[in-house]
Order: structure tokens, then sequence, then C-alpha cells
């Protein structure tokens, strides 16, 4: 069967929704209301589908290619503007053509979720929300990975829950996400693919979209926040955060920092010259037969790749015969080059930079590898492990010259002078 689809363009009502992507592609628990319909219209018999986009088409073709994913055959066309279920079928529907769809169900309108009254969802931010928070109790539902890890409770795959996070029935928490430490999600919270809800944060009744980052102790109750907008669905007041603090996004982080400052770099070399004598007490130490300095290899950072193969590589060296933070040593010089800094994320192999699931354990790699880490000072037993991969993404969208200064004194005086 034959049918045509009509992608939701200008509704003022839900304005803000469209901001960072078509209404058509907006997130639902996961997938996309476009996604839930094209499968909805396949599982219906509808073998060839044209989709009639007038906001943003080459993300709308994009997004669905020619629609093998759903086993249709799909053509997005763009308009100047979005047409009427008659305009549609006087245009596109040839008269007596055979294998469509009986009407009125030749022409689907992307305004209601499948299953769902047409026009249900997009009458204002409200009927929104509630229609999406409807879809909770058979969340699950088509979602490959998904688990109910207690009545009304969903989490997706690669989502990391602490173990004093509490997650309130019903709520859902998609695929790559992070609930930290003493944070609440739920009633009716939506945390989506790749958020990060920070310690002591509340999300009631609201929706967290895709890659955005929630601050500690953040409240959220009867809001949608996605990126850096806010919004409350009550009211329909909307603003823009500027403090990545409370509420910053995570899909878009290029480099944060910087190389090294100059005076970084002074206060290598000096450090370097000062010091030198440690070379000599490594020699000294150093196991029978091995070298002095160890040679490693790390993906080069900040790294913006895209195709996953890590071939921008650095050479560093530690320090064989001593121990903790002196291993460290001849980093220094790397500081001096301009190739690390003092403090960052700590240098990756390209195995471990592969394994690094999702926009957010990704910003690991968006600042310049460090001598000193967020994970060093916070004494995570595991280098490369859960915990430090969020002190790593945490510090990734944090940037402070100030939080840098406190992060060498911590760890210098936990070093050298045993105070934590």
């Amino acid at each position: 069967m034959k049918a045509l689809l009509i992608c939701p363009a200008d509704r003022t009502e839900v304005a803000v929704l469209a901001l960072k992507r078509p209404l058509a592609l907006i997130p639902i628990l996961g997938r996309s209301l476009l996604d839930l319909m094209l499968a909805d219209l396949a599982h219906a018999g509808v073998k060839e589908l044209w989709i009639l986009a007038a906001d943003r088409p080459d993300e709308i073709r994009s997004a669905v290619g020619r629609g093998e994913a759903w086993g249709l055959k799909v053509e997005v066309l763009p308009e100047t503007r979005e047409l009427t279920p008659e305009a549609a079928r006087a245009k596109y529907r040839p008269a007596g053509a055979a294998g469509w769809r009986e009407e009125p169900n030749d022409v689907v309108v992307l305004d209601h979720l499948p299953g769902r009254p047409p026009g249900s969802l997009f009458t204002n931010y409200a009927s929104w929300i509630c229609e999406v928070l409807g879809q909770l109790p058979e969340g699950a539902r088509f979602r490959l990975g998904v688990r109910q890890i207690s009545p009304g409770v969903f989490v997706g795959l690669r989502t990391r829950v602490a173990p004093t996070a509490k997650l309130v029935a019903p709520c859902w928490v998609g695929e790559n996400a992070w609930i930290a430490a003493g944070a609440v999600v739920g009633p009716e919270g939506i945390v989506e693919s790749g958020a990060y809800v920070d310690e002591g944060a509340e999300v009631a009744q609201s929706v967290v979209g895709p890659e955005t980052y929630i601050g500690v102790l953040t409240e959220l109750r009867n809001s949608v926040a996605w990126g850096r907008g806010l919004l409350n669905w009550e009211s329909g007041s909307f603003t823009e955060v500027v403090d990545d603090i409370l509420l910053s996004d995570l899909s878009n982080r290029k480099s944060i920092r910087a190389e090294g400052s100059w005076m970084g770099r002074v206060l290598a070399g000096m450090v370097l010259l000062l010091t030198f004598p440690i070379l000599a007490v490594a020699w000294l130490r150093r196991p029978k037969g091995q070298p002095l300095f160890l040679r490693r290899e790390a993906v080069r950072t900040p790294w913006e790749g895209l195709d996953g193969t890590f071939s921008r590589t650095v050479v560093y060296h530690e320090l064989s015969g001593v121990p903790g933070l002196l291993r460290r040593w001849p980093e220094l010089w790397k500081v001096l080059t301009g190739e690390f800094n003092w403090v960052g994320n700590r240098p990756l192999t390209a195995q471990q930079a592969a394994r690094l699931s999702g926009e957010f354990e990704r910003l690991w790699l968006a600042v310049p590898s460090g001598v000193v880490s967020l994970a060093d000072v916070e004494g995570c037993p595991v280098p490369f492990g859960d915990e430090a991969r969020a002190h790593s993404s945490f510090y990734a969208v944090h940037p402070s010259r100030h939080g840098d200064i406190r992060m060498l004194g911590r760890m210098f005086a936990r070093a050298f002078l045993n105070v934590s």
C-alpha cells in the first residue's frame, strides 16, 4: 500500500520544541516521533511512503534515508509550507490510482503518536508533555535493550545509575545516560539518551533532552530542559540558561580548553629544572633491565574526529623506578611543548578511546591531556573505570582556571604532604 505523511512545520503553540530539531524528529522515550510513526505505518501494511517536509527537509531525509530500517520505500519531498491533507492528496495522489490506503488514512499528519487521536500532540506544551508521559506505562515496548528494573522504571543500555540515586515510578532513563549520586528522577521524569543528571538534582514531571547536563542540586519540575533551553510547560515561559553549572548542552562541545598557557609552560620548564635530580633516583631504583623512560602512546586531544579510527596520536613517557605522581615527571616536557596541560583528562590509548560510549563519555577527549585530572584529585581507584569516566566528562563541561589551580593544589598536597 501507498501513503503520504505530512511533517508538522509552523506550530506556534509549541515553537520552542522545534528550536533544536524539526518537530518530526523530537525525541520520545529514546525514539523520534517520525521513527515511531514509520514503524506503525509499516506494521499497518504500508510499503511506499512519501514524506512531505517543509521544516528542515534535509534533516528529515538524513534521519530516514530510503526507509530500509522500517522495510519501507520512502521518498522525502521538500515543501515551502505545510500542506493540508486535501492539498497533499490533490498534489500527489493521482485520481483513480491503485494501491493506496483508503481515505482518510491515505494521508497522515504527524501531529499525534501512533494510536492516539489526530492533533493531540501539539495543541500546546501541556498536551505534548501529557502525551509523552502517557507513553511511560509501556515504555519498553518496541525498544531493544530497555530494562524495566522495577515496576514503571525503565533504563536503557549502557546507562549508569549511582547506588544512592533514586528512580521513582513512572520514569524513563535513556541509553548512555548518567544519574549521579543522590539524584532523583521521577515521578513522571524522563531523561533522554546521553543526558547527565548530576549529584542531588531532581527531575519530576519533566523531560531532560538528549545530551543535556543538569547541574548539582538543580530542581527540575514541570519543565523541559534541552541543551541550554529551559521551558516551563505549564506557563509556556522559555529561557536560555547561560550558566554551565546549572544547565548545559553536551552535544556541541568541542575543545573547551585550549593548549596550555605560556605561564603554564614556563612553570613546567622551571619545575623540570628544579626537580632534575629525580632522574638519578629513578635510575638507581628502576627494575633491572627496564628502561628509565617507559614509552606510551595516546590519542591526541582535543579530538574532534568522526570516523572513530583515532589515527592522530601522541607519544609520551612515564618514569621508571619511582611511585605515584612522580612517574608522570616526563609529562612536564609535554606541558612545556604545549601538547599537555597541567590539568586536564588523563591520556587514553586508542583502544580505551574506542570503548567510550555515547556523547557524554566521549567528552573525555574534548580537552587536552593533563598531568593531573579531576579523577586523580577525587581518588578514583580505577583509572579508566566508571567513576573516572564521569569525572572526566564532568571536567570537560566545567571550564575553570581557578578550579584547575585548586585541583593542582589538592593533588600536590596529597602527593607530597599526605593531606587529603
